[in-house]
């Protein structure tokens, strides 16, 4: 992560990011910018941020390298150690960057920090249960006979089990598919389920079962070949 560097997100690439295109964020190399980081160092965060919201990248550096480390092991604690943790934090402290005019300074910058970091993870949290409930695994996976594949009998690839499972779940009635994103990609408990369709737990313990069942059928062309 040392790519990191708040001194040279430039206009340029900011408004890059804007446009959906993540900028790359390169080290700044040179000598005088070796002592600006010294002097930032002994400015308390507050301090830093006010210059930092005035537009002196070096102050932002700084909040950078401070708290660099914290996030990553807070992103790397939420949704596990990997590659795309890196992309993470760099996402996440340029969202920080880009919304420190609209800071209402109601909170100190570590705690908008974390904030923030921790909404991204939710979000990749989301993104990963939908990639894991579309991706066929976690219906079929006790029995591993029950593998989707091609009519010639090659596996399909993941793009396609995504593809097959969002397929099966239009056909399903809008009821049953609200009942299946709520329960295997938000982790609604039955409780909740029960509360919000008013009706008893053990009626939406069977509904799911039921949802469930009614999916795997729609899937099991996949599993014999025949799509």
């Amino acid at each position: 992560m040392g790519s990191i560097t708040g001194s040279t997100l430039l206009s340029a690439e900011v408004n890059d990011f804007r446009a959906a295109s993540e900028p790359r964020i390169a080290q700044n190399s040179a000598p005088e910018a070796n002592g600006r980081a010294h002097n930032m160092g002994i400015l308390d965060d507050a301090t830093l941020l006010d210059q930092a919201i005035n537009g002196r990248l070096p102050a932002f550096d700084e909040l950078v390298n401070r708290y660099r480390g914290k996030v990553m092991r807070l992103v790397g604690s939420i949704i596990g150690h990997g590659s795309e943790v890196e992309d993470l934090v760099q996402e996440i402290f340029i969202k920080v960057y880009l919304s420190l005019p609209k800071f209402r300074r109601d909170a100190s910058f570590s705690t908008y920090l974390y904030t923030v970091a921790v909404n991204r993870c939710r979000d990749e949290l989301r993104k990963m249960k939908l990639r894991r409930f579309f991706s066929f695994d976690d219906w079929f996976a006790s029995n591993p006979a029950e593998h989707p594949h091609h009519e010639g009998g090659d596996p399909l690839e993941p793009s396609e089990r995504r593809t097959a499972v969002r397929s099966a779940m239009k056909r399903l009635p809008p009821q049953t598919r609200m009942l299946l994103y709520l329960r295997e990609v938000e982790e609604v408990s039955y409780k909740e389920l029960a509360e919000i369709f008013e009706v008893e737990m053990g009626t939406i313990k069977s509904r799911i079962a039921r949802a469930r069942d009614r999916l795997r059928e729609e899937l099991m062309p996949y599993i014999r070949g025949e799509e």
